[in-house]
């Protein structure tokens, strides 16, 4: 009667810790996506990059504002879990109390009367205060493992997620003849909008393919369906008459190279930065820097091969936008790949420079396959074909002269732009 008046007490205490403990867990994931958004506030405010920004517009009060919200919005909701655990815990606590109380009474009467020995009542103390304890530690051990095994089970369910990206077994054999996109449509995960529509076109050994298009018409996205980020919602992109996704994407990779819009600053030296650490020498990479357009770099006493890239580490220096979007540029021609994909590499570079990185770009690697993505249409003139995209579809693939007499929307967006510059 006694353990099991004590055990009756601990029960419900046990389960609260539990639920409590669950509490408790969801508030910290919650928490943590709070986290990120206050230390993406506290970067806004020191971060070098935004720095100007910041200034000009004076966002200082606003976004200290929002953090000091955002702060106590998240401290409200786990002092309001602490509170429970409080409230609760002192429930439960009372609840012992009173359980313990009452069979300590009930020893101490049967004493009193002669039913028991003053021994019996000793050794209720001794035996309620050791499974109390023991019961204690029990149920603050269980509840710690219990918190354990729900970050497990989340983390089981993000290794039970697969994406269904098919990796295929088959080689590229000498060369990439053809890549053919055959009513190929795409919408992105989690999406329900679908951005490209039905794409037919191909696209030849060594030729060269301007994407053109307004933005939002789905030019990059077809970028990144054709090195196989992703895979089409519907249709098919055949390689040398093959499925795309019956090849090894390492090897097929490997046969690609890319300057993207939104390329990567890597915090290393100007070497690795070119060569992202493959295999080459001194003389390749100050080749490909001149390819790019970076030869008054090299020529600047106070640079070399060695020097890194960011002035967080000692002796590194800052480059401009242009230079840094020259190395990307660098860093794709470096590669020697067979098939080279070029979104926008010339954004941030002003015209003539543009103009002549592609002249050199484009007429030197006569032999490859080269799609590039530009929105300055003196471009297209160094194109074999220009593929025009508009709100996801394919409004034209053919030369620059065909399209300009048979395609009124590519000829007025290509005289506009024209004139803008005259």
């Amino acid at each position: 009667m006694d353990r099991s008046l004590t055990t009756t007490g601990n029960v419900p205490q046990s389960l609260n810790y539990y639920r409590i403990q669950q509490q408790a867990f969801e508030t910290m994931v919650t928490r943590s996506k709070n986290a990120r958004k206050l230390d993406y506030l506290s970067s806004l405010l020191l971060d070098r990059k935004d720095a100007k920004e910041v200034r000009l517009f004076n966002m200082f009060p606003a976004v200290i504002n929002r953090y000091i919200e955002l702060f106590k919005d998240t401290r409200k909701n786990v002092d309001q879990v602490r509170m429970k655990q409080m409230y609760v815990s002192s429930f439960s606590l009372g609840l012992v109390v009173i359980v313990s109380g009452y069979g300590f009474f009930w020893f101490a009467s049967s004493v009193s009367r002669g039913l028991i020995g003053a021994g019996a009542l000793l050794m209720f103390i001794s035996v309620i205060a050791s499974v109390s304890s023991s019961l204690a530690t029990l149920v603050e051990d269980s509840s710690l493992l219990y918190d354990s095994l729900l970050w497990v089970e989340k983390y089981n369910r993000f290794e039970k997620y697969h994406d269904n990206f098919q990796n295929g077994t088959q080689k590229i054999g000498d060369s990439i003849k053809q890549i053919k996109l055959s009513h190929v449509s795409f919408t992105y995960p989690f999406s329900n909008e679908e951005v490209l529509h039905d794409i037919n076109f191909s696209i030849s050994r060594g030729e060269k393919i301007a994407i053109v298009g307004e933005n939002g018409s789905g030019k990059s996205t077809l970028i990144k369906l054709l090195m196989r980020f992703y895979d089409p919602s519907k249709g098919e992109i055949d390689l040398n008459g093959s499925d795309l996704k019956d090849y090894d994407i390492k090897n097929y990779r490997d046969n690609l190279s890319a300057t993207f819009q939104d390329y990567s600053k890597f915090k290393l030296s100007l070497f690795e930065n070119v060569s992202v650490f493959r295999r080459g020498n001194n003389d390749k990479v100050k080749s490909a820097l001149n390819n790019a357009g970076l030869e008054s770099l090299l020529k600047d006493k106070d640079i070399d091969l060695n020097t890194i890239l960011s002035k967080e580490f000692a002796h590194g220096i800052e480059l401009s936008g242009g230079q840094w979007q020259k190395i990307a540029l660098a860093r794709d021609i470096y590669s020697n790949a067979q098939v080279e994909f070029l979104d926008e590499p010339t954004a941030a570079i002003d015209a003539k420079s543009e103009n002549e990185i592609y002249k050199h770009f484009l007429t030197k690697n006569k032999g490859k396959t080269i799609v590039f993505v530009t929105h300055r249409l003196s471009a297209v003139k160094y194109a074999d074909k220009i593929l025009f995209l508009q709100n996801g579809k394919v409004q034209g693939f053919d030369s620059h002269k065909r399209l300009m007499q048979i395609n009124t929307d590519y000829r007025n967006m290509y005289n506009l732009q024209k004139e803008a510059y005259i």
